[in-house]
């Protein structure tokens, strides 16, 4: 499976998930208009904002395009994060420590 292809697949659960609690914390009091989502992966924030047919992403199943509905509608705004400013990637790839330390950071846990 290609990157582009996994990032997509994970953006639209993401987005899912996204849209999920956005209703959950409406019922509390919290509207927001727009879900802002990060990814890193340029090739899959094209994939989601443009529905062209792609010869290499013809395989991938349909409920993945969910997040193109929702990127059309406005309701998930996907925006490229720099890899300096991911906190995620603590979880996916391996690190050197200064990296690993400035990525808990971001994430905001300490020793204490």
């Amino acid at each position: 499976m290609s990157s582009t292809e996994a990032e997509y697949m994970a953006l639209t659960d993401g987005a899912k998930e996204a849209i999920w609690l956005k209703g959950h914390v409406s019922e509390l009091g919290f509207v927001q208009k727009t879900v802002n989502i990060h990814c890193d992966s340029q090739s899959a924030i094209a994939l989601a904002k443009n529905a062209v047919y792609h010869e290499r992403t013809k395989h991938i199943d349909v409920k993945y395009h969910f997040i193109r509905d929702l990127v059309n509608n406005g309701e998930v705004q996907v925006l490229k994060i720099d890899t300096e400013d991911n906190p995620a990637d603590i979880f996916t790839k391996v690190l050197p420590v200064s990296k690993f330390q400035d990525a808990l950071e971001l994430l905001r846990v300490s020793q204490n």
